[in-house]
């Protein structure tokens, strides 16, 4: 009997601080903090980026921000979303960064121009419109106190890795 209480204890002395690990692992894909913005930007064909006109229309995009755990001034990774818009990937990969201490701005370029997805139709809007969002973005994270605006990068998947590139 004492064989099997001693085995059990030194089981469980490997076992729980391996959940205190898991749990403090699962925690830290959890933002901190959540701000969602409102970005003026413009709906522009191509045509009209290219040429520098700003004559397109205007329009409200959003994006969230979500804080890693931490203190100071973190790196932040933009993510782009592609032609389905958000989706679950942006979602995985926002607390995949978030674990790793690295804050992320999730745009939503469709939903303030009233488009849900340009999968099935790329003509909707013209490809250059979410690098115009991405800068109006990058004026926003460069002032923002928990952000070290030398540690962005762009994280585009599919139609958002054209804008990122």
């Amino acid at each position: 009997m004492k064989r099997c209480c001693a085995a059990l204890a030194i089981a469980l002395s490997f076992i729980v601080p391996l959940s205190v690990v898991a749990q403090d692992s699962a925690t830290k894909q959890f933002a901190a903090r959540t701000e969602l913005y409102s970005i003026p930007s413009l709906t522009l064909s191509d045509e009209q980026f290219l040429k520098g006109d700003a004559g397109g229309k205007s329009v409200l995009v959003s994006g969230q921000l979500r804080i890693a755990q931490g203190s100071g001034r973190l790196p932040v990774v933009v993510l782009i979303h592609g032609s389905s818009g958000m989706g679950p990937n942006i979602d995985f990969w926002t607390r995949v960064f978030n674990e790793m201490g690295v804050s992320t701005f999730a745009l939503d370029g469709f939903t303030g121009r009233g488009i849900t997805s340009v999968r099935t139709d790329q003509g909707l809007l013209g490809r250059l419109n979410m690098i115009l969002d991405v800068y109006r973005i990058l004026d926003i994270l460069a002032k923002h106190p928990r952000v070290d605006s030398s540690r962005i990068a762009l994280m585009g998947f599919s139609r958002g890795g054209q804008a990122a590139l």
